[in-house]
């Protein structure tokens, strides 16, 4: 069975959610209504490094996610994304749209 195991840390000005497993359909349900909520009040940095699945309802999730956050004048980051991960964002082609950092260091 898919699995999503999401660690949220806070930072100086930001919340670091480290999501390891698969961000797929039947995965984003409760992550979902958390992030939405979360890039309305934080600077949101997504911690890839540990999925294995990125599905395109996952993609969704975070394209969403990001444009609100935009609309918010909040950031949300992809952090040290997997290679599963690096190709679903690649096969989007608003891949170099999106805030790609490599550590916390890079938030602004």
């Amino acid at each position: 069975m898919e699995q999503l195991s999401i660690t949220e840390k806070d930072g100086a000005n930001y919340r670091v959610y480290e999501l390891q497993g698969s961000l797929n359909a039947y995965t984003i349900g409760e992550f979902k209504n958390t992030l939405y909520q979360a890039v309305t009040e934080n600077n949101i940095v997504l911690d890839m490094s540990k999925l294995i699945e990125l599905d395109a309802s996952g993609i969704g999730l975070l394209m969403a996610a990001f444009n609100d956050s935009e609309e918010n004048g909040k950031m949300l980051y992809f952090m040290s994304m997997s290679n599963e991960s690096e190709k679903a964002i690649n096969s989007t082609g608003f891949k170099s749209n999106f805030n790609i950092i490599n550590a916390v260091t890079e938030v602004k």
